[in-house]
């Protein structure tokens, strides 16, 4: 019975937290999409240059602190397999409230988007995104320097083939088991999900050993 009575208190608190939520962020998805467009004006044929300089605006924008360098190094990539899609991301930040991430596959690949209690931004990089969310009958086009927004709460199935940078605004760790089951229902790749909880847990702890919550 007490735990009962405790309930609405429970519920209340969430909500109060849920509200709260915004002003821990601190990545403007416009701003995002306006430096994106930048790298992709000076680097439209190579994708690897691209990154390494959006990277760069970025850091000069939010500060080397809140956004990891890039690396073409294998230990800081890691594959994603969720929702019957895969590709591969590195992480550029990672806290309680937000994640920033480069993405993609050059091979191809479609699934669902998931349900989340996050907003997540898609600004594609280079190639193509397809999306249609319930009820539309044909895709939504994304090409380099657009956006593509899910609110959370809402889902999608998508097709990506190149790559984008992607900003998720909400309850993070609500969103992890959606990208960690996978692995135990069909890849097995514990070296990977390792790899996966350990830089996203270095990312989380850092941010908030900085005050970023």
């Amino acid at each position: 019975m007490r735990f009962l009575a405790l309930i609405p208190i429970i519920i209340l608190a969430l909500y109060q937290l849920d509200k709260a939520l915004p002003k821990y962020y601190i990545f403007d998805p416009e701003k995002l999409q306006e430096l994106s467009k930048a790298s992709i004006e000076r680097h439209p044929n190579n994708v690897t240059e691209l990154m390494y300089d959006l990277t760069d605006a970025l850091q000069k924008e939010y500060g080397e602190k809140h956004v990891m360098p890039f690396s073409t190094d294998p230990e800081k990539w890691m594959f994603s397999n969720h929702g019957n899609a895969m590709g591969s991301m590195i992480i550029l930040h990672a806290s309680i409230t937000e994640y920033l991430i480069l993405y993609g596959t050059p091979l191809g690949s479609e699934g669902h988007s998931g349900v989340h209690l996050a907003h997540d931004y898609f600004t594609i990089l280079q190639g193509i995104e397809k999306r249609y969310m319930p009820g539309e009958l044909e895709a939504t086009e994304y090409h380099p320097g657009d956006q593509n927004w899910l609110p959370r709460g809402t889902r999608s199935q998508y097709m990506l083939k190149g790559w984008a940078l992607e900003l998720a605004q909400g309850w993070i760790p609500s969103m992890l088991p959606f990208g960690f089951l996978d692995t135990f229902t069909s890849t097995l790749d514990l070296p990977n999900l390792w790899r996966t909880v350990r830089l996203t847990a270095e990312g989380m702890v850092g941010q908030l050993l900085i005050g970023k919550f």
